[in-house]
């Protein structure tokens, strides 16, 4: 008896004495703080700048703050190779702990049980009121939210500032009505990256185009509406006439170039266009010299799409509190103040706020443009949502088919997805 009390006794004490967490429910309390030190795994898709910063000066800052959890951050290349290893690698119950993730993701690894569900920790609500309202909604699915928003980016309009002069302009077209008009009366090209969502939605919905319903539920009727059938229409009509760079159907255009050379009036382009082109001596005065931003063109107040990654904590992690504890040391304002500074823009709203303490003049437009900027649908099925989407547009652009019978077959087919 006394040996079987002693036993007891000391396998209480090893539980009170472990890192571990009880998950009770709704909510999860940490038992106590590790006395010894936690690995905490973390996969990130930054670039080159950004990588240097986070691992050689916020990790640093971190790890010194919590010196009991070490970070390990394994740097990864952005691609649909990486969608699925995280799958796979989820499903087994296998690193990464935390994962910088695109936002388009996270429903879709919600769906699949891989992701934990942040709101119930018992300290979520305090953080989550920090960001912009639909950044945090990124991370929502069927009620529960699965990250916290790490930064965001949209594309502004970034034109050749020796056609808007010669077009008799003295800013940019605030409108995509203004925009068009400009286009075609000068006959300007635009420098259309490819037919991606990303890269073409934008100019989609500018010219009165509807992928879904505002509840992301249905396609049939919206995608094939008379207004997104008109904005097909305008694209293939600046396609046929030389308006939108005909190379894009088949490989990727030099959109960087091409605008800083004249080739192109206008592009559409993320903040790392100047944050990469600024450090080129070659490139920087090009830079100043030859382009002018300004928030993507609007219609019924709709810009640019929004983009971004979220920090989320994989399911099988062996270390949720710790993981917990670094992303939402990573939503704090200076923390997002010091990436805010290689181009990367907050989604905390005190830290994005902060652009006029930057010596970056680039920026402004950018958060100026997020006012205006708007969701790609935040559903399970968006990869293959989008690659129909894509598929039809091409052949629409190739002549292959025609507009209404494209859309309404994309249309058909997007529906059932919208409803799994």
């Amino acid at each position: 008896m006394l040996a079987r009390l002693l036993f007891v006794c000391m396998l209480l004490f090893s539980t009170g004495c472990s890192n571990q967490s009880i998950i009770n429910g709704a909510k999860v309390e940490s038992i106590n703080e590790a006395s010894s030190t936690e690995l905490v795994v973390v996969w990130h898709t930054y670039g080159d700048e950004e990588t240097r910063v986070f691992e050689n000066q916020l990790l640093p800052m971190f790890e010194k703050e919590y010196p009991h959890i070490k970070i390990k951050a394994v740097r990864q290349a952005y691609n649909d190779q990486l969608l699925n290893t995280l799958i796979t690698r989820a499903s087994a119950k296998q690193p990464p702990d935390v994962v910088r993730m695109d936002m388009v993701w996270v429903p879709q690894f919600a769906d699949l049980n891989l992701l934990y569900p942040i709101s119930k920790f018992s300290d979520f609500n305090q953080y989550s009121k920090k960001f912009y309202t639909q950044a945090m909604e990124t991370n929502k699915y069927q009620g529960e939210y699965y990250g916290l928003p790490l930064n965001l980016n949209t594309k502004v309009a970034i034109y050749n500032s020796q056609q808007l002069k010669k077009a008799g302009l003295t800013k940019p077209p605030r409108t995509m009505e203004e925009f068009l008009a400009v286009v075609k009366e000068n006959d300007y090209v635009i420098g259309l990256r490819n037919s991606s969502a990303w890269n073409s939605l934008s100019y989609f919905v500018g010219f009165g185009g509807q992928l879904t319903n505002p509840q992301y539920t249905k396609s049939s009727g919206y995608l094939n509406s008379p207004g997104s059938i008109q904005a097909v229409q305008t694209m293939l009509e600046l396609f046929k006439n030389g308006n939108i760079d005909a190379h894009f159907l088949n490989e990727p255009i030099d959109q960087w170039n091409g605008v800083l050379q004249g080739q192109y009036f206008m592009i559409d382009e993320g903040p790392w266009f100047y944050s990469i082109l600024l450090n080129d001596k070659q490139k920087s005065s090009l830079i100043h010299k030859n382009t002018v931003a300004a928030p993507f063109p609007v219609n019924e107040n709709k810009g640019s799409v929004i983009g971004g990654e979220n920090l989320v904590i994989m399911k099988g992690t062996r270390h949720l509190q710790a993981a917990w504890t670094f992303i939402k040391w990573m939503s704090q304002t200076e923390v997002q103040e010091v990436m805010f500074r290689t181009g990367l823009i907050p989604t905390n709203k005190e830290a994005a706020h902060s652009y006029d303490q930057l010596d970056q003049p680039f920026i402004e437009p950018y958060v100026k443009g997020l006012e205006q900027a708007y969701l790609r649908p935040p559903v399970d099925n968006w990869s293959k949502i989008e690659k129909i989407y894509r598929d039809y547009l091409e052949k629409i652009l190739a002549e292959e088919m025609g507009v209404e019978e494209g859309l309404n077959k994309a249309a058909k087919e997007i529906d059932p997805l919208l409803k799994e």
